[in-house]
């Protein structure tokens, strides 16, 4: 495999659902994934695409779309055999937090001196629970917008300097102490902070591998993405984790902000 600096790694809500009866209830018909929600978030795009505007070379591979598509696929094996300078696991939607921090343990188990960074809304919740009580996670990145603060951090692993600084972190320090830094980016302009698809079409033809990159397990028979227009909400509904006061309280963004007619038209 080629050598990748950073590995985004995508598991299924539970990480041996193939192993295990269950009766799965029903999903919106909106979500094109199956219900153990092997759809990425689109944040993994675009962290994809600033970090190889930056310098380092950065991966997806969507572990729940490989183990659906092929029973025989071992993901511990597989993980074992991957190289990166770090590994990153998104916990967005609370359904991914047995799979994500399960096969994080694993990935740990193969790389015990490899970083492994966590990021995504419901990581950013529950960030100082996760660190405290799972010792698999090295760093958590909170917020709504993490792509700089996480080049930030990219670079101290790279130069095995501490985190002290880096904007958004939850981090273990060498003396297993929890470390909190401020939530300090929080960017009023996100057009600098696109989604770029053709980044990943850059990375199956690097690594000639489609399906690690698939968004959800039928995407080459019903294909379909997303334009993102803003970042966080004005309003407060009271099923959404999401709402204005959410992401106020939580991820220190009280309004949306939106993305320009010509970033829009771009995307």
């Amino acid at each position: 495999m080629a050598k990748t600096d950073l590995i985004l790694l995508h598991a299924p809500s539970v990480h041996d659902f193939r192993d295990r009866p269950a009766m799965y209830g029903p999903i919106s018909d909106v979500i094109p994934s199956t219900p153990v929600f092997e759809m990425y978030p689109l944040g993994f795009v675009s962290i994809v695409g600033y970090m190889e505007q930056h310098g380092y070379r950065a991966r997806i591979i969507n572990l729940a779309v490989k183990m659906l598509r092929n029973p025989r696929f071992d993901p511990e094996e597989f993980i074992a055999r991957l190289d990166a300078q770090a590994f990153g696991f998104d916990l967005h939607w609370l359904t991914h937090a047995a799979g994500a921090l399960d096969l994080a343990a694993v990935v740990k188990e193969h790389h015990p001196d490899t970083p492994i960074i966590l990021g995504g809304l419901s990581a950013s919740f529950y960030h100082e629970e996760i660190i405290e009580h799972f010792p698999q996670i090295d760093y958590i990145l909170r917020g709504d917008t993490t792509e700089p603060p996480l080049l930030d951090l990219m670079n101290h692993i790279s130069e095995d300097k501490e985190p002290e600084r880096v904007e958004n972190l939850t981090w273990r320090s060498p003396d297993g102490r929890k470390r909190v830094n401020p939530l300090s980016f929080v960017p009023s302009d996100i057009d600098d902070l696109g989604i770029d698809y053709g980044e990943v079409v850059k990375l199956v033809v690097r690594h000639s591998d489609l399906e690690s990159s698939l968004p959800y397990e039928n995407f080459m028979e019903y294909p379909f993405t997303a334009v993102l227009t803003c970042k966080g909400c004005n309003y407060n509904c009271i099923t959404c984790g999401g709402s204005c006061y959410t992401f106020g309280k939580y991820f220190g963004r009280d309004r949306a902000v939106m993305k320009s007619p010509d970033r829009l038209v771009e995307e």
